[in-house]
Order: C-alpha cells, then structure tokens, then sequence
C-alpha cells in the first residue's frame, strides 16, 4: 500500500508531474497516476523543445529533431522558417518511464485515482481507498482533472484534436502547419515527422463536429488514407491560464490551463512551470519559505504570463473567424519577410514576450494583410 504520510504528493504522471517531482528534489514524494501504466494513453503530438528533453535527461525519447517551420496556406502558397531553437517529437511511452526511473526518492502508483483531497490543516489526499498524508500538494492531473477538493466535472472546452502515426515522404526537418477551409474550419492541420519516413498527421479546431470525418477529409487533400491507423487525440484547454494556486493546492499543466491558445503547445509551458513549481516545493520543505509563501511566489511567476496568454487567445480568436483571403495574405507575407525578421516572430513568441496592447496586435496583423 506504501507509506501513507510523505512530503510532497503529485497528482497526475504525465508530462507536468513527472517533471514536477522531478524538480522537487530529493524529497518523500508521492506520484499518484489514475492510469494503469505510466506512456499508456498519449493523447498529444508530443512536440517539444530539444533542449527540455536534454535537460530532463530523456534523450532515448526522442524521436525526430525538427528545425523548421512551414506554413500552407488554402490557394497553396507557403512559408519556411527556420527555428530560432530545435524541437522534436518524442516517444510518450519511452519520455515517462524514463523520468519515473529518474526519481529516486520518489514512489509511484499506478492505476490510483484521486477522489478528494482536503486541505484542512495537513492535505489528505484519498485515491484507491487509501487516505495518505501530506506537507504539500501538486495537482499535475491534466484536463479536467482535479479542481480544489473534489473531482469537478468540467464541461469539455470547443477545442479538440485528433491524429494518426502515418508514413511520409516530405520534409521531415520540418513540421508543417496548414490552413484554411480547405483543410478544417476553425482551426488547423499539422504534420509532425517522428522518423524519417513516418509522420503524426491530425487536426485540431473548433466546433468540428464530427472530428473522425474532419480527418479523414484532410488527409484526403493531402492524397493520403487513415486506413487501419487508430486515431489519438483529446480535448484542448484553450481558455488562457486558470488558477495557480486552489485551497492550497498547486496546479500545473493542463490542469491549470497552461496550453497556449492559436498553438495549442503545451508540454514545453508545463516543462517551465514544472521547473518553478518544484522548486518553490523544495524551498518549501526545506524551511526556506512558508507553504503560503511558496504558493505565493508560484502564483506570481504564473500570473506573469497572464497577459501573453490572453494575447495568445485573442490572436486565436481572429484566426478561427479570418477569411481564407486575408489568411493567405499573411502566409504569403511571412515567405517574403526576411530571414531574420521572421525567426525574429519566433522567439517573441518562444519567450512569451507577445504583451502589445490588442491595438497593436491587430494594426501588426492588418499590415500584413494590406
């Protein structure tokens, strides 16, 4: 059954708590995942930067590195961009075993969902009949997941995506973004490269309706067949950040929302609040800092981004209702930008530094267009 009083007990084992408890530290740690496994139901492209899979130590899961952009648009017209920094895709199963062997001093339950925690002097946390103990508590458990003391069900937000692991014969140094109704209404395709000759292939978007018929559609354009490849996909967060911090709680990844809205990128977000969040936690623990502190300061390092992430949501907002016209005229624009100028785009983006006022947002975007 394991011991039932620890230091610090994360809820979830996925991308935002492995690397949680990760960096925590050296602490009695608790991992609590609802799955069977850990890897066992990838739901996301998992695309992320290169050099979070370097500095987590999980190289062996990476699958295909990726150092450019491309960009197509509806009439067919597109636009490369090289990186400012490498990502790659990466093997789901392979990336959480991995990290798991990676943390010594923590223990990990499987198959153990979480059915309240309170909050009420030390965290009780009950999951698999068992009612375990704690100074601290991370809610890394993904989209609904927890909200507070109780399982809340959330209604799914509009956003949804789906792929399949297909082969492919183009440029796999790249991933490839494509746009307009030809594709999907209300939202985008992509091609992410796992292997020299093999790709995930999906969409993702609003109000699809039936999202197996949107899929299959886009591959058609592509001149490609789903044939006997099972589909994966999941709901998409895309509503700008929620709470840090609830009851005393946490909250990290999906389950705080920390997706960025028009990209849908979510995994190297979590990468980075992991990163503060377990710090916080070890200061914590080690008497450095007050819980009320501690949850203060990951709060604020959260809210920093506020405003990045309802820019983000508002660019998102004209992209889904942008006619195919004007969204050409952009996409035609960014292959005629300059070199610089257009890895330039990247990085404002990559480091979160897209704060304008939506004034400016807008008048950038219609200059591009006009």
């Amino acid at each position: 059954m394991g011991r039932k009083e620890r230091d610090a007990i994360v809820v979830g084992g996925s991308f935002a708590g492995l690397a949680t408890a990760h960096f925590i530290g050296d602490w009695d740690i608790l991992l609590l995942e609802r799955k069977k496994g850990l890897g066992t139901a990838q739901r996301s492209t998992c695309c992320t930067s290169l050099e979070w899979m370097e500095r987590l130590g999980c190289e062996e899961a990476v699958l295909q590195p990726l150092h450019h952009l491309t960009i197509y648009s509806s009439d067919g017209s597109s636009a490369r961009v090289r990186l400012p920094e490498a990502f790659c895709t990466i093997d789901y199963r392979v990336f959480c075993q991995t990290l798991a062997e990676r943390l010594d001093s923590a223990e990990i339950l499987t198959g153990r969902a979480v059915t309240g925690i309170s909050s009420e002097g030390s965290f009780k946390v009950a999951a698999g009949g068992v009612i375990y103990t704690s100074r601290t508590v991370v809610n890394a458990s993904g989209y609904p997941g927890l909200n507070g003391r109780e399982i809340k069900e959330v209604g799914p937000p509009p956003a949804f995506g789906l792929e399949v692991e297909l082969p492919f014969n183009g440029d796999t140094s790249s991933f490839h973004i494509y746009y307009g109704k030809r594709y999907i209404k209300g939202g985008y395709g992509w091609i992410f490269p796992v292997a020299e000759d093999r790709a995930r292939i999906g969409l993702g978007g609003f109000n699809m309706g039936r999202p197996l018929q949107c899929l299959d559609r886009f591959l058609g354009e592509l001149g490609m067949s789903r044939e006997r490849a099972r589909p994966h996909g999941g709901y998409l967060p895309l509503r700008g950040l929620g709470d840090p911090v609830e009851d005393r709680v946490f909250q990290v990844g999906d389950a705080c929302y920390q997706v960025l809205p028009t990209s849908g990128e979510g995994i190297r977000k979590a990468f980075e609040n992991a990163r503060v969040c377990g710090g916080v936690i070890g200061k914590v623990l080690a008497g450095e800092m007050t819980l009320r502190e501690g949850l203060a300061a990951y709060a604020r390092h959260v809210e920093g981004e506020r405003r990045f992430y309802d820019n983000m949501r508002f660019i998102q907002r004209l992209a889904v209702h942008c006619p195919d016209w004007a969204r050409n005229r952009l996409i035609r624009g960014l292959s005629k930008m300059g070199k610089d100028r257009a890895e330039g785009l990247l990085k404002l983006y990559l480091r979160g530094g897209i704060t304008h006022s939506k004034g400016r947002i807008l008048k950038t975007l219609m200059g591009g267009i006009l």
